[in-house]
């Protein structure tokens, strides 16, 4: 081997050796349990029997699935009740429900109505993200001094106004959908999830806290794929009764 290459070769060995050494100074305990765990061909099912066998974690899991099956199901629900809603109580509308004529067809007052509920829906996206983005660190510090499960059951609370409103509204036609928005804007104030989430952190090993909330998420996901299944083979009133069961549910 030239003298030129050897050396190059052991100047490369060299660099490597300092900066595994300087990577082995800079780790914690924990780090390297989790880097020692990775190479232990049995640490996916040790996780999977930990987690689903834990105090805690299923339970939360299950929570997630099922408010985002119920917040997801009243989605298709929202549109065509609040449409019609406002077409009749700003616009003097008279005529059948706004959702069983064509789009093509749809008088003025419905189109004006359309307007008036994307207008809401839009003021209270922005009001409900501002007071998330302006609560979540004093609601992380409350829940970390007086415990996750206060903070979580309040989210829950918040949540389950809004679907306890839109059933009202199509009991009783002359409820406006100001209480409905405005219940879905302060549910903001608390954001559940991420309290859940923290709440997890707390009996979730280091090592396993990623894997752990990957699978939260999922089943919050899983929950929002599911939803549309259920306005499919149920009615707009039904479907919002469902939501309103399932919150109450997880509230309890």
């Amino acid at each position: 081997m030239p003298p030129q290459r050897d050396n190059y070769e052991s100047s490369r060995a060299a660099d490597e050796r300092r900066n595994n050494f300087i990577t082995h100074l800079s780790m914690d305990e924990d780090t390297e349990k989790l880097l020692h765990n990775s190479t232990n061909s049995d640490h996916p099912t040790s996780f999977l029997r930990y987690f689903l066998t834990s105090s805690g974690p299923p339970q939360i899991i299950t929570l997630c699935l099922l408010i985002a099956l119920a917040l997801g199901s009243t989605v298709g629900v929202v549109p065509a009740v609040v449409e019609d809603r406002y077409a009749r109580l700003n616009h003097g509308y008279t005529g059948e429900p706004c959702l069983q004529i064509k789009m093509g067809e749809r008088p003025q007052e419905c189109m004006l109505g359309n307007d008036d509920a994307q207008n809401s829906a839009a003021m209270t996206s922005f009001i409900s993200n501002s007071l998330t983005f302006s609560t979540s660190s004093l609601m992380g510090s409350i829940s970390d001094e007086r415990g996750r499960r206060g903070i979580i059951l309040l989210g829950i609370g918040l949540s389950l106004l809004g679907p306890m409103f839109l059933v009202l509204m199509q009991l009783d036609d002359s409820i406006s959908p100001f209480p409905f928005y405005a219940s879905h804007a302060f549910s903001g104030i608390v954001s559940w999830m991420a309290v859940a989430l923290s709440s997890l952190s707390d009996v979730i090993p280091s090592e396993w806290r990623a894997p752990a909330f990957g699978m939260v998420l999922a089943g919050f996901s899983m929950g929002f794929a599911l939803s549309p299944i259920l306005a499919v083979v149920m009615s707009h009133l039904m479907v919002s009764i469902f939501a309103l069961i399932i919150l109450v549910g997880g509230f309890i």
